[in-house]
């Protein structure tokens, strides 16, 4: 097993809270994070979607503690910052603001992007009263004093920061709320255990937060490490559905053939049954007959492509840098690898008119995906788009909520569209988002 970083924060009760907000009607989003930051600071952690919490109860389980950290995204800002008042009202406890929104809230500290080390360096930090050391750790926003800035470097050795203990984040609990990282196209009938293998991405879509959070470059865990982390979902929780969170799993093709080729024989030595998915998508230019077969091979059963828009000038906007032709082609080779093919689409973007919702439509309805994710265009904090909509007023910044399927709740719509045109264009695309009900044994053989 891989142990991570300890050390340096005697003194300091520290607690994690996994605040409101992470928890909808059909999904849950898994703290698994929290399991690295475990690693580097000893802590106890609460989980509102477990234990079904308010915010005065939440409060009060903090009460006691010298630290307490909270993960902030898009999707709960509101929430937390009403968590933050009753923490302050309750007790004189140190709030630390994580997540991929952690600048956007009121906390006495800010830690934007990959915050192991940099959280043990921040908790060190304040058990010692260092301010040299404050001061040196990158990415920290401050009260009233620094704001928040992205880190300029990130963990280059990824294993160095340990093994998640899954039984410390109460997977099994999880997975009986109905916890899943789901299949598009095929029939989900295996619990879910969700690894994170990669990081970072050299792409800079505009919509997208992730190359800010996690760096440009691509780092990987060791294969032996990604053995072991399935090795244990498979025997002491059951898993059956190794689902891959990584934004970019097979963006170095050698080493997704390689890793790929290790879980065959894994699967083959050790007889074990069970699939893989990789439901954030891959991306399209790396993906070549070979690897699609050993996929297979693998456990997957889908492949997803994230082409976004069916309208060039809205690729142009969103810097997608991709060819809509060529999604095609590689949609044809997954199925011969005998694998379905789902595309993620989004509709409403800034800038968009009838005509590039028009051309999406088509491109959705003429093409050979097995099924069309379709969602609609909100504001994501800490994105490019996001800063530029607030620069030029047509936004305000801190959004109550996030949705991207209802029209009726949507926060922003572009001035050259209208909810009704939107709403038009879902029931135009509705066919070819269905759920189908299919599993493994349903796909045809590899030509």
């Amino acid at each position: 097993m891989y142990g991570g970083i300890r050390g340096g924060v005697s003194g300091m009760r520290v607690i994690l809270v996994w605040p409101a907000g992470m928890r909808g009607g059909d999904w849950m989003l898994f703290p698994l994070g929290y399991g690295f930051l475990r690693n580097a600071v000893p802590c106890d952690i609460v989980d509102s979607s477990l234990a079904d919490l308010d915010n005065d109860r939440l409060a009060e389980r903090c009460r006691g503690y010298d630290v307490v950290g909270i993960s902030v995204w898009g999707i709960n800002i509101a929430p937390v910052e009403d968590l933050i008042a009753r923490i302050r009202a309750n007790s004189d406890s140190i709030i630390i603001a994580g997540g991929p929104a952690a600048g956007q809230v009121d906390a006495d500290y800010a830690l934007v992007g990959e915050a192991e080390t940099r959280f043990a360096a921040l908790i060190a930090a304040l058990a010692s009263g260092d301010e040299n050391a404050l001061a040196a750790i990158e990415g920290l926003g401050i009260r009233g004093r620094v704001k928040a800035l992205m880190p300029r470097t990130h963990t280059a050795d990824l294993d160095s920061l340990g093994s998640v203990d899954y039984d410390a984040l109460k997977l099994g609990a999880y997975i009986a709320h109905g916890y899943k990282y789901w299949m598009y196209s095929l029939k989900d009938k295996a619990p879910t255990g969700p690894i994170m293998a990669t990081r970072g991405c050299p792409y800079h879509c505009n919509f997208c937060a992730g190359p800010k959070l996690q760096g440009t470059k691509l780092r990987k865990h060791s294969i032996g490490y990604i053995l072991d982390a399935i090795e244990t979902l498979y025997d002491k929780h059951g898993i059956r559905q190794i689902s891959f969170l990584d934004d970019n799993l097979t963006l170095d093709a050698r080493w997704a053939k390689e890793l790929c080729e290790a879980i065959v024989a894994l699967k083959q030595r050790r007889r074990m049954e069970f699939v893989c998915t990789t439901s954030n998508g891959v991306r399209y230019k790396t993906l070549d007959k070979e690897l699609l077969l050993l996929m297979r091979r693998a456990g997957w059963g889908e492949i997803v492509l994230a082409p976004e828009s069916g309208s060039l000038r809205t690729l142009e906007r969103m810097c997608k840098q991709l060819d809509l032709d060529m999604i095609s082609r590689k949609v044809d080779l997954i199925h011969q690898c005998g694998l379905n093919a789902v595309g993620f689409f989004m509709a409403g973007y800034p800038g968009e008119e009838p005509q590039d919702l028009d051309d999406t439509r088509d491109y959705i309805r003429n093409s050979r995906f097995d099924r069309a994710i379709v969602n609609l265009f909100n504001p994501i904090p800490g994105t490019p788009v996001y800063e530029e909509l607030v620069a030029s007023g047509e936004i305000q910044p801190r959004p109550v909520r996030l949705n991207y399927s209802r029209v009726e709740d949507l926060q922003y719509v572009t001035p050259g569209l209208s909810r009704e045109k939107l709403a038009a264009f879902q029931a135009d695309v509705e066919p070819k988002s269905r759920f189908r009900e299919m599993w493994m044994k349903d796909l045809p053989a590899a030509a």
